[in-house]
């Protein structure tokens, strides 16, 4: 009998003749594992939990995982391909000579121009295993010669004004898979300008960067406010260890600290006198699952003091006023350019009251996909 998750197009890599007998190295998943044993390599903080409460053997990184070390190694394709040929180098370098390299993914991800490139970089010829679900399987041999190659990310600058006139200078670290590498996007653009204005003159003693992504909202609030006290999260562990470094480089962590944390546990700190947040969101086809920016919405009421203010961006389009509303007194200060900017003033009902699952596990229908914030 076929179950929905032998339907899944990640679970193509369980069809008969893909894997071998013994342990595997997943990247991005662990169908394999749960089925084989071996070691799940899972950058995402709720996915990590998810195989750690099964009992699964799992690292946040493959830099985690020894040389040469396993037999057969399964990479899953992702939206990113600076990430997956990073995963693919890692990949590489964990197997055995003489060992398969898996690579499976979608056709709407891109899995065959994925495939050739590799191909390329590898000098071989891949071989089909599976292809169905409108995704395929495909096969590499570890042989002699180079590997497969990693894409840069180089740093991207900025400029940030006080309230006072100063002007600064910043130079960003990305990483690949890091939102966002490459170049600032608009909507935090957008916030950065904005930051002392609608922040108040009164400088927040602590703010909290929610999503944080390569650090440079909470950054941005430490320069403009050198007595600032700054606390980044993410649910992306390459996020985390990107804006650590760049908190590092710019001799900001003193007052900075740096956590890796999913929307859906309890906050960290309950104590902070401004959130940041650049939302992010989960796009399935041309529908945007809400759920994750919800969750983040809904962790408002614990990072916040009552009384105390969150500053939002987010596609113009996107529908997060009636969430929002819920949590406090809402505000519009500015929409060009496709985004908008909100305030929220959290209110000084009990957190816990109206329950935190609740927002984070509705989906609100779905919408088509607007240009990414975050």
């Amino acid at each position: 009998m076929t179950t929905q998750r032998d339907r899944r197009p990640e679970a193509l890599a369980l069809d008969p003749g893909v894997l071998r007998d013994g342990e595997i190295c997943e990247f991005q998943s662990d169908l394999a594992v749960i089925a084989q044993g071996g070691i799940v390599v899972q950058p995402w903080r709720d996915r990590y939990l998810s195989a750690e409460a099964s009992e699964l053997k799992v690292v946040a990184a493959g830099s985690e995982v020894e040389d040469e070390s396993f037999e057969q190694v399964l990479v899953h394709l992702q939206k990113s391909r600076a990430a997956t040929f990073l995963d693919l180098v890692h990949g590489w370098r964990i197997l055995q000579p003489g060992g398969q390299l898996l690579f499976t993914g979608t056709n709407s991800l891109g899995v065959v121009s994925a495939v050739k490139r590799l191909a390329e970089q590898l000098d071989q010829k891949p071989i089909v295993v599976a292809n169905r679900a409108k995704a395929r399987v495909v096969r590499f041999k570890k042989q002699s010669g180079t590997g497969p190659t990693a894409e840069d990310t180089p740093p991207f600058e900025t400029s940030i004004e006080s309230i006072h006139g100063e002007h600064f200078d910043l130079s960003i670290e990305t990483r690949p898979g890091v939102f966002s590498a490459k170049r600032l996007d608009a909507g935090s653009q957008a916030l950065i300008q904005a930051l002392a204005r609608y922040a108040g003159h009164k400088p927040p003693k602590r703010v909290v960067d929610l999503g944080c992504g390569t650090g440079i909202l909470g950054i941005a609030a430490a320069t403009i406010w050198p007595d600032a006290e700054i606390r980044f999260v993410d649910g992306d562990h390459r996020a985390v260890t990107c804006t650590q470094s760049n908190i590092d480089r710019l001799g900001l962590s003193p007052r900075c600290t740096v956590n890796w944390w999913d929307a859906r546990e309890p906050a960290l700190d309950t104590r902070f006198d401004l959130a940041l947040v650049n939302p992010p969101f989960h796009q399935r086809g041309m529908a945007v699952d809400f759920g994750p920016a919800l969750a983040l919405f809904a962790s408002l009421r614990d990072w916040l003091r009552p009384g105390r203010r969150a500053l939002i961006v987010a596609n113009r389009n996107l529908p997060y006023e009636a969430p929002l509303a819920e949590i406090g007194e809402l505000e519009t200060l500015q929409s060009a350019g496709g985004y908008k900017l909100l305030s929220l003033k959290r209110s000084a009902r009990s957190s816990r009251s109206r329950g935190r699952s609740s927002p984070g596990a509705r989906s609100w229908g779905k919408s088509k996909a607007p240009t990414r914030s975050r």
